[in-house]
């Protein structure tokens, strides 16, 4: 078998292992359409008092802020499993004539893969939710398939250190609710601060392109910039429980 096949394969063993379970798709679907709508309900309950530092409807960025964090707390989440799965299938692979680079390649293509998931249900749903119709959705998706990549990868790093389903997802959740938070800008907090948060620039592409109707091109590179630094760090902790036989 060549290395391309041995990649997909694994690609194909990864996404089986969440798709075989009727209730994980469902919780993709459900989802991402759930915390939108609870959020911009929840959102557009408050007065018109100057309590949020938004211009625009706070439905809408109530909305936008719930596609966010149900973007990145299910890719964070499959990360997580992800990396869970891999600290003993990979070594039962990898004696089987695996290579390291077709193991990681395989586990970071279905954590791609499963954010680009989650971004394509968190846009449409955006689309049907929102009051407005949103004139950018390519841009709309890339913003969240940003997010959900940059959390999938932090799901992989958590993974490393807390190898535990619950706590690990818990952790997820509350880093994703918390992060979300400080992107929104909903409560003026000073962008030298806020510009740090891994969700920061994903949420302001998300937010110009339903708004606005354009890519925000100025936070483009930043909301890279974040993505290639988490690659690097799971790519990091996956060699290194590879490495050490998914015992630490």
């Amino acid at each position: 078998m060549s290395g391309v096949h041995r990649t997909l394969a694994g690609i194909q063993a990864s996404a089986r292992s969440f798709i075989r379970e009727p209730f994980t798709v469902v919780l993709l679907v459900v989802l991402p359409a759930l915390s939108i709508q609870i959020y911009g309900v929840g959102m557009g309950q408050f007065p018109d008092v100057g309590i949020f530092a938004v211009s625009g409807s706070v439905a809408t960025v109530g909305r936008i802020t719930g596609a966010v964090f149900a973007t990145g707390a299910l890719a964070g989440v499959l990360g997580l499993f992800q990396m869970i799965s891999a600290r003993h299938a990979d070594r039962r692979l990898a004696i089987c004539g695996f290579r390291g680079v077709e193991l990681v390649t395989a586990r970071f293509a279905t954590v791609a893969v499963a954010s680009a998931v989650v971004g394509v249900v968190a846009t449409l749903s955006l689309v049907v939710l929102v009051d407005d119709p949103i004139t950018a959705p390519i841009a709309t998706f890339s913003g969240l398939a940003i997010a959900g990549a940059i959390y999938g990868l932090l799901g992989i790093v958590v993974g490393s250190m807390l190898p535990r389903e619950l706590e690990g997802s818990l952790l997820l959740v509350i880093l994703a609710d918390v992060d979300n938070v400080f992107a929104s800008g909903l409560f003026g907090i000073e962008d030298s601060i806020t510009q740090f948060a891994p969700l920061a620039h994903p949420h302001a592409i998300v937010t110009q392109a339903v708004v606005e109707g354009s890519l925000a091109t100025e936070h483009l590179v930043p909301a890279l910039g974040h993505l290639s630094l988490f690659a690097l760090l799971s790519v990091a902790a996956y060699t290194y429980q590879i490495e050490s036989g998914g015992d630490a």
